[in-house]
């Protein structure tokens, strides 16, 4: 099946995280397997496309399974998103060449695993441009990965707005 998706439409959004959603630890993958094809697709992937965010998804999943598996050993305060190089690629290479005017349909899921990413990576300036694009969008996931997801969304969008301030 994956042949014909990459004969059809090599970057389809939506066949790109359906495969991506299998090779989670919790389905039939393994988390070194998720992110390393995560990363192989993102390798390749033109920039502009969504694509790029796959592998902060990856590591949002990690996060989630962590925390539901370790609970309190694991913590809150451990947040594999800060110098972790997918959120700077991300960044580069589907924010910074993406058309802005012609967001796509699942724009709203892949911005807020973005913002999410760089808020947790203290980069606030940067969600700052995120959460304005998103507007008052929040996605549950991945927000409620690490708390309460309207809290979180809002504290974090406050924290960005404060950093972008002139």
């Amino acid at each position: 099946m994956w042949g014909q998706v990459l004969q059809r439409d090599p970057w389809n959004r939506e066949a790109h995280h359906e495969l991506l959603t299998y090779m989670f630890p919790s389905w039939h993958g393994t988390g070194g397997e998720m992110f390393h094809w995560a990363q192989e697709r993102c390798a390749h992937a033109p920039r502009g496309l969504s694509i790029h965010v796959l592998p902060l998804v990856a590591l949002a999943e990690m996060h989630r399974q962590r925390m539901e598996v370790e609970g309190h050993r694991y913590g809150l305060t451990v947040h594999p998103w800060t110098d972790n190089p997918s959120t700077g690629q991300a960044w580069d290479n589907w924010w910074a060449y993406r058309a802005p005017s012609r967001p796509h349909a699942a724009f709203h899921d892949d911005a807020n695993y973005l913002a999410h990413a760089l808020s947790f990576a203290n980069r606030h300036r940067e969600a700052g441009e995120v959460f304005d694009a998103i507007g008052p969008y929040a996605t549950d996931v991945p927000w409620s990965y690490c708390g309460a997801a309207q809290t979180l969304f809002t504290r974090h969008r406050a924290w960005a707005v404060k950093a972008s301030a002139p």
